[in-house]
């Protein structure tokens, strides 16, 4: 049996497995997440930092960044809540499935057990969803317990209470981060393009933009493009998605001079006129690229590509960790979705199990080339289109494969020019 047909096989078999859009249902789960609105100690108490610190992952290991998490401590015991609000157009029966996620930090429990309960309002009883039983000793854990039956956990408010509690004094914990996930069956409420498996697209990012392909999107370069081909595009009934580099600094862009030279790292390998940018220093990036968006915002696109923001697994010049990477993403999107814009996550494949809640579609290159196309299937699973390209490869050595997985291929020059063979 050949590599190839082995490749195919396994992804076959892993939608079969899996279930195929489409098959199971033409509905697609979303998942969401719900902040805690309050917290209340009734015994012992907390620190005094806001739930918004609640919001992200900002510890491992042994990071002791005060400001970024809350202290409980215990009297004789400590007793707490959380009160979390599901949205005013999300109803109880509507939940699929709710999880709690969280990063601990305390005692494991053999020295000391911390419990998490949910009040059952079908029952009006205290359900243990989970405790630090899989603690490291005093090392940021990151934990999620699923909770069954999740409309009981709703009530006639919209309200889902949280209990945090430890029956001994012996010592106390911290937790960094606090959501409840859940998945409905219902879109999220929106009003940017949010795309399905099987969308048409063309990608075009250098010379004069043809528009004769019949497709649902274009993505196009957002300095580069007249807003009279935008135009056109859209008479055309195409959605426009604009291409910039929100991780590199490019010397022939217009606003070039506008970056300090604080945040310029190495050259990208490669590309001789652009270099890495120091994503960790948002307050001089965001003028900047939100100037950009707005931009886009301007022209008239429908949406965003914004290119190089895995910098963190490159040579950039910069210390970046996973989580600086994850702090710049999770911005960018926000902002995007604040303008009403579309936005994809562009390669970046090690993060997107943390990124998929915030990304509309994904948009890679070559993973049939380099073998991990599989970690891209989270965004099949969830509805969200997979828009990808090959460089090298003929299109019979990756077109049936992307065509099983619901992926939406082509087969492109690098220059990204008008020249394309789509796979389906």
């Amino acid at each position: 049996m050949t590599k190839q047909l082995t490749i195919y096989l396994k992804s076959l078999l892993f939608l079969i497995l899996v279930g195929l859009p489409g098959l199971a249902s033409s509905v697609f789960a979303s998942t969401q997440i719900l902040t805690p609105t309050k917290l209340k100690s009734q015994k012992g108490s907390h620190s005094d930092q806001s739930l918004e610190v609640l919001t992200q992952f900002e510890q491992t290991n042994s990071d002791n960044d005060w400001n970024t998490y809350i202290e409980f401590n215990p009297s004789k015991k400590y007793v707490g809540f959380f009160t979390f609000k599901l949205p005013s157009n999300t109803k109880a029966v509507d939940l699929k499935t709710l999880s709690l996620e969280l990063n601990y930090l305390g005692p494991t429990k053999a020295e000391q057990r911390w419990v998490w309960h949910m009040r059952n309002f079908c029952t009006n009883k205290l359900v243990l969803v989970g405790d630090n039983k899989n603690a490291s000793d005093w090392l940021w854990t990151k934990m999620s317990f699923d909770i069954n039956n999740p409309s009981c956990y709703v009530n006639d408010k919209g309200n889902l209470k949280l209990r945090y509690y430890s029956n001994t004094n012996k010592d106390m914990s911290n937790i960094d981060y606090l959501v409840l996930s859940y998945t409905t069956n219902q879109k999220p409420p929106s009003n940017w393009w949010q795309p399905k498996p099987g969308t048409s697209w063309q990608w075009q990012i250098t010379g004069n933009i043809d528009t004769s392909f019949n497709v649902d999107m274009y993505d196009i370069d957002l300095f580069d493009t007249p807003v009279a081909t935008i135009n056109k595009l859209h008479n055309d009934g195409r959605i426009v998605i604009c291409y910039f580099s929100a991780g590199s600094w490019e010397n022939w862009r217009d606003d070039a001079n506008d970056f300090p030279t604080s945040v310029l790292g190495k050259t990208l390998d490669g590309w001789e006129d652009e270099k890495y940018l120091d994503i960790r220093d948002i307050d001089s990036l965001a003028p900047i690229m939100e100037a950009r968006l707005d931009e886009a915002v301007n022209k008239g696109c429908d949406g965003v590509e914004p290119d190089n923001i895995d910098s963190y697994a490159n040579d950039s010049g910069f210390r970046l960790t996973y989580q600086d990477q994850l702090n710049y993403n999770i911005w960018l999107a926000n902002a995007a979705h604040k303008r009403n814009l579309s936005i994809g996550i562009k390669n970046d494949l090690g993060q997107i199990a943390d990124l998929i809640h915030h990304f509309d579609w994904a948009l890679n290159e070559q993973c049939f080339e380099y073998n991990e196309c599989e970690l891209l299937f989270p965004f099949i699973q969830a509805g969200k289109a997979v828009f990808g390209v090959e460089y090298n490869r003929n299109t019979n050595s990756f077109c049936p494969q992307a065509n099983v997985m619901e992926f939406d291929w082509l087969k492109k020059n690098l220059d990204l020019d008008a020249w394309r063979v789509s796979c389906r």
